[in-house]
């Protein structure tokens, strides 16, 4: 039988979890550029910084018959100016974009490991625009479903109605 560290048993009895942390990399739809953003205070991670900024991420749900409603995030406040982020906006390559979320403990974050939780959304449309606030409507890269699609290729002879010509 082998003993339990005395850290993991006094771990175990604290009455609050380790934190969790959302870090989202928002990637355009063409060309580069990702915008690596965090709530509240700027992090560093994996060697990428995410700026802090304020966030509100709603409209997460799952249900039993395994449809996932389509979260919302909107970034900023009236104490801030995201005019950075403009040149996404009007050439729009956000729109269709990628949105990554992390979930993330503190202890992993601080002690940069890659022990993370990842969900990726597409960018459906932007849900408002103004010097202060964005908002982004967001939806799962295979609608409804928790992944994403493989690449298939379909031709002769395993498919024999397709022709190339």
């Amino acid at each position: 039988m082998t003993t339990i560290p005395p850290e993991q048993i006094a771990d175990a009895h604290l009455l609050e979890a380790d934190g969790e942390i959302f870090l989202y990399e928002i990637s355009p739809s063409e060309g580069s550029g990702t915008v690596r953003i965090k709530a509240d205070n700027t992090v560093s991670w994996r060697g990428n910084d995410y700026e802090g900024l304020p966030l509100k991420w709603e409209g997460e749900s799952y249900s039993a018959d395994g449809t996932v409603a389509r979260p919302t995030l909107t970034i900023g406040d009236e104490q801030i100016n995201l005019m950075v982020l403009k040149p996404l906006l009007f050439d729009g390559t956000i729109d269709g974009g990628t949105l990554v979320r992390h979930r993330i403990l503190l202890d992993d974050l601080l002690n940069d490991r890659l022990v993370t939780t990842t969900d990726e959304y597409r960018i459906q449309r932007v849900t408002g625009y103004s010097r202060s606030q964005i908002g982004l409507a967001l939806a799962r890269q295979a609608d409804a479903l928790n992944f994403s699609l493989p690449f298939h290729q379909y031709y002769s002879p395993d498919f024999p109605s397709v022709n190339i010509s």
